[in-house]
């Protein structure tokens, strides 16, 4: 009588997990693994980071799936386990027991966790060093006497390749609408693959002369998935025209027609600072993902006794993320310390103030983190000489949360009310990530009755990027938005901007 239970355990580390640049229902698979007593029956790990199907967006999918072509029997029933396991080891699992498994056949959980979860809330704990950890465990008999256990570790690294260039528009006062200056980059990694820019002007109804870059790669695996562009004016300094950054969304998007922050006529109007000799400088920083740079697996052990595993857990079972930072990790890191100044109030060198209460904070955090609280603070402003802010725009909460990230890079979980006022002071004080995390947590919540507000709000604070998502999202359901109270509300107070959102209607029809 065989008393002993084997168990095989598969580890998968996928390096830049969040540039995972799969569309929803495209899948990251994992290396193939097998064990002496899977009798011949090999066995991968299929993760969606943007969910399995339309309708588990907003998700990761996970699932164990059998290889349709291997020399197992038929049928090979078994229990097993996923899990998704952050860095101080807690974990979200799904248990399926007596699986049937035919070739090609697959279980697991299209809602294991939420993308936001990981990637945005719990980013430091669920993806450390950008590195998502996936743990498969399968076994076969119930019984738990002499366990054994196989051990596997693999790895997929996702490749990304940072590219920076400058784009020159000579000539830029004669240009006409729609008028494109294109530069090509070839790239010294991929052959016969080369990253374009386009600049032109659009001379839209409201005759705002929006500025729109496009930048495309010709590479079938290269994905834009960060993009930051600035001017730089006569003295080779930049300010910022945009910078977006699409890993975070649910549904994966091309980076494409992004409007710069400064209009044609901004530009023209201050031409001896930002055009020398006619000539508009873009600096572009890009951030491509490249697709699947490295796949294997990495580190076997087979069938060790389970009171052995116990003794060398601690020094093997997570060997694949133990490096510097991780025994660095012990200790606390910088954040943390700023969050402690911040809660103890130690050292405090400056208030800001709303209508009824007062939050001290360190002039250091406010500049580092706020290039509008350094403009304050450093320059010649009131605030420099009064060591106080003043945000009576803002309600308490709001300046709590507000700071609560500038030390911690962290924010509680908000509701849809919250969540505007902080993206409405995210934008205010130019806190980009902060505004980006706000903006994908509005996205998620837009509904029949939120989708006017929110069109409302991304057009007020210029976020091209938003108000495209808010468009689709209206134009998709437009009878119910149209008829709704919200929007006979907007057409009371935004007539333009109800009219803009009725044309693309009408241009999508033709």
């Amino acid at each position: 009588m065989n008393d002993t239970k084997k168990q095989c355990i598969f580890t998968w580390l996928i390096e830049n997990y969040s540039h995972c640049w799969h569309k929803n229902g495209e899948a990251l698979v994992s290396p193939e693994f097998t064990a002496e007593w899977l009798e011949g029956s090999i066995w991968t790990i299929q993760l969606y980071p943007r969910g399995n199907k339309d309708k588990d967006q907003g998700n990761i999918s996970i699932f164990l799936n059998r290889k349709e072509d291997d020399n197992g029997p038929k049928d090979f029933s078994l229990n097993f386990e996923l899990l998704i396991v952050a860095a101080d080891d807690s974990f979200v699992s799904l248990k399926g027991n007596n699986r049937t498994f035919k070739r090609g056949n697959g279980f697991g959980n299209a809602h294991i966790i939420q993308r936001d979860e990981v990637l945005l809330l719990r980013n430091p704990e669920y993806l450390p060093n950008d590195t998502l950890t996936v743990r498969c465990k399968i076994w076969k008999e119930e019984v738990k006497i002499n366990e054994k256990v196989t051990l596997i570790s693999a790895r997929t690294r996702i490749g990304i390749e940072h590219v920076s260039f400058l784009h020159v528009v000579g000539g830029f006062s004669a240009l006409t609408p729609n008028q494109r200056r294109t530069v090509q980059i070839r790239s010294p990694t991929k052959e016969n693959c080369a990253i374009s820019s386009s600049v032109h002007f659009i001379d839209d109804s409201c005759g705002e002369e929006k500025i729109i870059v496009a930048i495309n790669s010709s590479g079938t695996v290269q994905i834009l998935s960060k993009c930051k562009v600035s001017l730089l004016d006569v003295f080779g300094k930049y300010i910022q025209g945009f910078a977006v950054d699409h890993r975070f969304y649910n549904k994966r998007r091309d980076i494409k027609n992004m409007p710069l922050s400064l209009t044609r006529k901004a530009i023209l109007h201050r031409k001896s600072e930002y055009l020398p000799n006619d000539t508009l400088s873009l600096l572009c920083e890009c951030v491509f993902s490249c697709g699947t740079e490295y796949k294997n697996i990495e580190r076997s052990s087979y069938e060790i006794p389970s009171m052995t595993l116990n003794q060398i857990n601690a020094n093997y079972q997570h060997n694949e993320r133990r490096n510097i930072s991780d025994t660095l990790s012990v200790f606390s890191s910088a954040l943390d310390d700023f969050q402690t100044f911040y809660n103890s109030q130690l050292l405090t060198d400056v208030v800001l103030k709303t209508k009824t209460k007062s939050f001290p904070a360190h002039k250091l955090v406010l500049c580092a983190r706020s290039p509008v609280f350094k403009a304050m603070l450093t320059n010649d402003m009131k605030e420099k000489t009064t060591n106080c802010i003043e945000v009576d725009d803002l309600e308490n909460d709001t300046v709590d949360q507000l700071l609560m990230f500038l030390y911690s890079d962290q924010i509680k979980n908000l509701q849809w009310e919250s969540v505007t006022k902080l993206y409405y002071a995210a934008d205010k004080y130019e806190v980009e990530k902060l505004k980006i995390i706000c903006a994908v947590l509005l996205e998620e919540k837009l509904s029949i009755h939120t989708a006017s507000a929110l069109l409302l709000l991304a057009d007020a604070h210029n976020d091209a990027d938003l108000k495209k998502a808010v468009e689709d999202f209206i134009l998709d359901h437009d009878e119910l938005v149209f008829g709704s109270e919200e929007w006979e509300d907007l057409m009371k107070t935004n007539p333009l901007l109800v009219s803009e959102t009725m044309r693309l209607k009408y241009k999508r029809q033709i």
